[in-house]
């Protein structure tokens, strides 16, 4: 085990979610820097159907996978039960992992999975803990901020905002760190990406304005409140057209073929393209006139998209929602808005 005072040289990023998204992208975007500092980073990853694990290999990420159960909002009794009684056998894996690549730091992402925290403070390594949003039912934050509190050795809020929204998180001290994620400004800048081509490639006209939104679809991200919102605007400018950037879930199928009902029965199909997960995100900023963010209450806490948005100089409109305000100046930077409401 490494001194107290020894600078660290390996760290392992612990993310319960297979599908690509925040904490992924903040990996990708820092473990580079972290290696020109001599700091390995190593990314943890559940064994189940997702992107993550391929687009941070691609990178040169060292990546491991291992069965790894996650907190879920729903009343299955049998997913919970996998959740609980795979938890200590799962921690015990962790900590095998730290031991194997000499990991010094361990960095856990979300509230609701304690799993890397408690194996780094069974193998004695030191805990730096991410809190991302504000999904969780505020009965949960309050059940869980005290082992945070008892466990890590710092917390990271993604924004102000997010401090207040955590119960006991005053308890910190000078432990608390406000934080917002990275963004690559040499890959996100005004003209990094050729708009006409990439419209042509999206069979989008040239003349048409462009609305889109970056977000795996997800209840959370509010994809409804998007395709409403492109109803409205078509009957005002029926050019329009509407670019949706994000992985589809295999465990949110049922609420993918409700925001499809949804395209069909609002008359927009011929206005929307579905892009999917695209690895070249600031392309299709590039080719967007104004970048929606539509996520509900309860859900976030910057948005990665908002930041990389106005560094490619898309203007963005978005929902009023965890630390959101944080990022998007209203009225200079774009508009931010009340949330579920399409108009």
């Amino acid at each position: 085990m490494p001194s107290a005072n020894a600078p660290p040289k390996a760290v392992l990023s612990v993310i319960h979610h297979p599908v690509f998204g925040g904490p992924h992208n903040q990996a990708l975007r820092l473990a580079p820097v972290l290696e020109r500092h001599g700091i390995a980073t190593t990314v943890l990853l559940p064994d189940q159907p997702g992107n993550a694990a391929d687009r941070l290999r691609a990178a040169e990420i060292d990546v491991i996978v291992m069965p790894l159960h996650r907190l879920r909002a729903t009343f299955s009794p049998m997913t919970q039960a996998r959740f609980i009684t795979g938890f200590w056998r799962e921690v015990w894996s962790i900590r095998r992992l730290i031991r194997e690549r000499g990991i010094d730091i361990v960095q856990i992402h979300g509230l609701v999975n304690p799993h890397g925290a408690i194996a780094a403070r069974m193998e004695g390594i030191p805990i730096v803990w991410q809190l991302l949003d504000t999904r969780p039912p505020v009965a949960l934050r309050r059940l869980m901020m005290p082992l945070v509190v008892q466990l890590a050795d710092s917390v990271m809020f993604d924004g102000e905002a997010l401090i207040a929204a955590h119960p006991g998180a005053a308890a910190l001290s000078d432990r608390s760190f406000v934080y917002y994620p990275p963004v690559d400004v040499g890959l996100y800048y005004p003209g990094c990406a050729d708009r006409k081509s990439v419209r042509l490639a999206l069979g989008i006209p040239p003349a048409s304005p462009v609305v889109g939104t970056v977000a795996n679809i997800s209840p959370q991200k509010g994809h409804e409140y998007f395709v409403q919102a492109a109803a409205l605007i078509k009957r005002q400018r029926p050019h329009t057209r509407f670019l949706v950037v994000g992985a589809f879930y295999e465990t949110q199928r049922t609420y993918t073929d409700r925001i499809r009902s949804l395209v069909r029965d609002l008359g927009v199909a011929n206005a929307i393209i579905f892009a999917g997960y695209r690895s070249d995100v600031e392309s299709m900023l590039c080719a967007m006139d104004v970048s929606l963010i539509t996520s509900v209450p309860r859900s976030e806490g910057t948005t990665t998209t908002a930041q990389e948005s106005m560094a490619v100089g898309t203007p963005v409109v978005a929902t009023d929602v965890g630390a959101v305000r944080e990022m998007v100046e209203d009225g200079v930077t774009g508009y931010v808005v009340a949330p579920l409401d399409p108009e």
